[in-house]
């Protein structure tokens, strides 16, 4: 008896590692789409913000950069892309420097440098105000950063505490709840996992619906 339980514990284990790498993979594609969103909002703003600089002609210096760092992003070219913002950083401050400090994380994240990523998101948080446009993206990505360099523990942590803060009619919110709860049952906290499951289960629709159904029957909760 007792090696039947462990064999049907350790099929069920088996299964869980399997499906939460495939839902860890749909979770990074779909916050890619995100930031794509994310990406053509910017490309509006950059305008408003750089031309209304006192400056005039460093202002327009300032936007030809960041349209050439941002063409440079979108292209793929992720370490020129890297540099260019980095440079735009160094060189404006204020809201310029601080756009430029978001997609330098997202390069680097871009590149797989989950450590250096995740010291340049928590960079743009700590200047960042409340209301800033990329934040909540920002510990977005810095929780992917953890979960790239397989902290579960962290990465759950860091998105149950967006969730804290997070409108709950913000499209992020069930995204972020349903990559709390994977990452809650990678780190082997199934109570949290399912919670956070349920969450997606009572309030989301369509196909995020129904991966946390089939996730929460994984975890046994």
């Amino acid at each position: 008896m007792a090696t039947t339980r462990r064999v049907k514990r350790n099929i069920k284990e088996d299964q869980l590692v399997t499906t939460a790498v495939r839902l860890s993979q749909w979770a990074q594609e779909h916050f890619t789409h995100v930031i794509i969103g994310v990406v053509a909002l910017v490309l509006i703003i950059v305008g408003v913000v750089f031309t209304s600089s006192s400056k005039r002609s460093a202002g327009e210096l300032a936007q030809q950069q960041m349209s050439s760092a941002m063409s440079l992003y979108l292209s793929g070219d992720y370490e020129a892309a890297r540099t260019s913002f980095e440079q735009i950083r160094e060189r404006h401050g204020g809201t310029q420097g601080s756009i430029a400090q978001f997609f330098k994380a997202e390069s680097e994240f871009k590149q797989g440098n989950y450590e250096v990523a995740a010291e340049s998101y928590d960079l743009y948080l700590a200047k960042s105000g409340p209301d800033e446009q990329f934040r909540h993206s920002a510990v977005i990505g810095k929780a992917l950063c953890q979960e790239g360099r397989e902290d579960y523990a962290a990465a759950s942590e860091t998105l149950a505490g967006l969730l804290t803060s997070l409108d709950r009619n913000d499209p992020r919110f069930l995204d972020a709840s349903y990559m709390a709860g994977e990452f809650f049952a990678r780190a082997g906290n199934m109570e949290s996992a399912a919670a956070h499951f349920r969450t997606v289960i009572e309030e989301g629709t369509g196909p995020l619906k129904m991966r946390a159904q089939a996730a929460i029957a994984l975890v046994g909760e």
